[in-house]
């Protein structure tokens, strides 16, 4: 409530458009309903207008706290692409700042991990990766957002769930005196992400640097890698290279285990020849020109139909986005391509230069049942009208994608 009535006035001083304020009822709780309408009329009380999401469907057992977040973001993100917004505002503090470094803290996490939220960041979930999210109050405090709330007579609701004891950021807390005493307070631990964000910041850079110079990504859906650029590269910025590397071509938001990912990294700078990897999805093979092929694993492409209605984008298998023009006639499926799809398209087609029936049959093909349509990276049409709007484009380590930049170690 308070970021909202900030966002509001902030945007009335400038002449803008009041938000849209969104509430995401998880429906964990029996009160919730009636907590969201009741939210939803202090909204448009203030003229702003609002929208109720809510989580449909069954709930996990395990790990609520995750499957939530997840899914929320999602609704979100949803709302937001569907009515053209671009920037999504949460109300997260310092505080939660503070959670989030010490949480990260007992995991053992590096430097990636330990820098927090930024102020402003690409959306959490990569199928909106055109979308960031914006945090206003985060260099505030709680207590100073509920003064904010007093000072403007405006009510508003605790969510019982913050003081369940079951949940890891209510144990925080319940130790808040402890931690102080300690010299761990709030704006101390968001002091020390502040530091390392900036630290990180500068290691990107030169990860930036280092992609730029040895990789080659293919509208095929994989990289050719130049071992010897690699090799040479100090083991924190290539291992955070070839994290991005196998995010981009897994179609992972997350980077591998580090153990995993160390491994790949010795056996890539190892001079003895040695049978290929997997990893992330991927499969990584040293090439006698000495370069290193990052391609998908096949087992590993995503099998289910990503249905296309006419109009719409999606990414799929989470490397490449496609996308079915408004003219188009009815929805199709987008499935790989596979050896169905080779046969089908036959001997005349287009293939990549890098092992060309292996590649072509993990990138994505449109269907409609058994039958293909088209496969655009082939350059094959089956119905000349559907294949003409649909388009294919791999997302590859393109900045602002949201592709594994930044994600923790």
């Amino acid at each position: 409530m308070a970021t909202l009535l900030l966002t509001l006035g902030w945007c009335a001083a400038r002449g803008l458009a009041p938000p849209i304020a969104l509430t995401v009822d998880h429906g964990l709780r029996k009160e919730a309903a009636a907590e969201s309408k009741q939210v939803a009329t202090w909204a448009r009380a203030k003229g702003v207008l609002h929208k109720i999401l809510k989580w449909e469907g069954g709930k996990p057992a395990g790990n609520l706290q995750a499957a939530a977040r997840e899914a929320r973001y999602h609704l979100i993100g949803a709302w937001a692409r569907a009515h053209g917004i671009k920037t999504v505002v949460t109300g997260h503090t310092l505080d939660d700042q503070a959670e989030t470094v010490l949480i990260r803290l007992g995991r053992g996490s590096g430097v990636d991990g330990l820098s927090g939220m930024a102020p402003v960041s690409s959306f959490p979930l990569r199928a909106f990766d055109d979308l960031s999210v914006a945090r206003p109050v985060l260099g505030f405090s709680h207590r100073r957002l509920i003064a904010t709330l007093q000072a403007a007579k405006q009510p508003w609701i605790e969510d019982p769930s913050n003081a369940a004891m079951r949940f890891q950021r209510t144990r925080l807390r319940a130790a808040h005196t402890a931690l102080e005493a300690a010299g761990l307070t709030p704006e101390r631990l968001a002091d020390t992400a502040a530091h390392l964000r900036r630290a990180r910041q500068a290691i990107e850079r030169s990860v930036d640097a280092l992609l730029a110079a040895s990789a080659r990504p293919s509208p095929w859906g994989y990289i050719l890698l130049s071992r010897c650029d690699f090799r040479a590269a100090p083991a924190e910025i290539g291992l955070r290279a070839l994290a991005r590397l196998i995010a981009a071509v897994g179609g992972d938001y997350y980077a591998p285990r580090f153990e995993a990912l160390e491994a790949v990294w010795t056996w890539i700078a190892a001079d003895e020849e040695q049978s290929g990897r997997t990893l992330g999805g991927c499969r990584l093979v040293r090439r006698r020109d000495e370069t290193l092929l990052i391609a998908r694993e096949e087992s590993a492409v995503a099998t289910e139909s990503l249905r296309l209605a006419p109009g719409e984008g999606k990414i799929w298998d989470g490397r490449f986005r496609v996308a079915l023009g408004a003219a188009t006639g009815g929805a199709f499926d987008v499935r790989p391509l596979g050896a169905k799809g080779l046969a089908q398209a036959g001997p005349g087609v287009e293939l990549p230069p890098v092992e060309p029936r292996l590649i072509a049959k993990t990138t994505p093909a449109l269907w409609t049942g058994a039958r293909l349509i088209a496969a655009p990276l082939l350059r094959y049409k089956a119905d000349e009208t559907a294949a003409a709007r649909f388009s294919v484009e791999f997302l590859g380590l393109a900045k602002g994608k949201g592709i594994a930049k930044g994600k923790p170690l």
